[in-house]
């Protein structure tokens, strides 16, 4: 099987919500939301939208950043995942993004024997997730589009949880997001992180150890 297949299928599962790190048991702000009903199943394509063009371009950065980290460069790594520790500002999904990131890594350390992975060092899920794809052999526009494609498909399965959302009506959302997620992909990398400026989820992270019933994590 030639190479580019190979890493093709590698991506595929990587970018699979059934891949055993703990993603599905995050809703990433969404249970409180819809708990204070500021989001409902009408609002959710408009929601998925507006996280695409800020955090969607934010994790783009990062992802791109990761691949092309070298794999001895430790001061580089520590630095770029701390720079997106600081841009996490509610402790809950800067916790569940580090720890998704430490199990992705030690789960890639099983499936790439003797790869020189940071397992050893903190990592968000982002950027964990784009320095595994460079080293399984996925080019970094790939690796980008799938990145941004899990994390809307994650936000979709959690408001399937939450919400009357049916499973056509997420598929229909899913499909008109892939030019969205192409656009965001294609972006320019600049030297600089984009600015991100999405409150509502970041609020509603820190309000959600408080709810009275929770099905999610954070």
């Amino acid at each position: 099987m030639p190479n580019d297949e190979l890493a093709l299928l590698r991506l595929l599962q990587l970018a699979d919500s059934a891949l055993p790190v703990g993603a599905a048991a995050h809703s990433f702000g969404l249970e409180s939301l819809i708990e204070d009903g500021l989001l409902t199943v009408d609002g959710l394509e408009a929601f998925l939208r507006d996280f695409l063009e800020e955090n969607g371009a934010l994790e783009a950065y990062f992802c791109r950043n990761a691949y092309r980290v070298s794999p001895l460069a430790g001061e580089e790594w520590r630095d770029l995942n701390l720079h997106l520790s600081a841009r996490r500002l509610s402790r809950e999904s800067r916790v569940a993004s580090l720890t998704l990131g430490r199990r992705f890594l030690r789960l890639a350390a099983v499936l790439l024997p003797g790869a020189a992975l940071p397992v050893e060092m903190e990592a968000h899920h982002v950027t964990a997730f784009g320095f595994v794809a460079r080293v399984v052999g996925v080019d970094e526009q790939s690796a980008l589009l799938g990145w941004l494609h899990q994390s809307v498909t994650a936000l979709v399965s959690a408001m399937q949880r939450l919400a009357p959302l049916g499973q056509t009506r997420a598929t229909e959302i899913l499909w008109s997001m892939k030019p969205l997620i192409v656009r965001i992909g294609n972006a320019g990398a600049d030297e600089r992180a984009p600015q991100c400026l999405a409150p509502l989820p970041e609020i509603a992270g820190m309000r959600h150890p408080r709810l009275a019933t929770r099905l999610f994590i954070s």
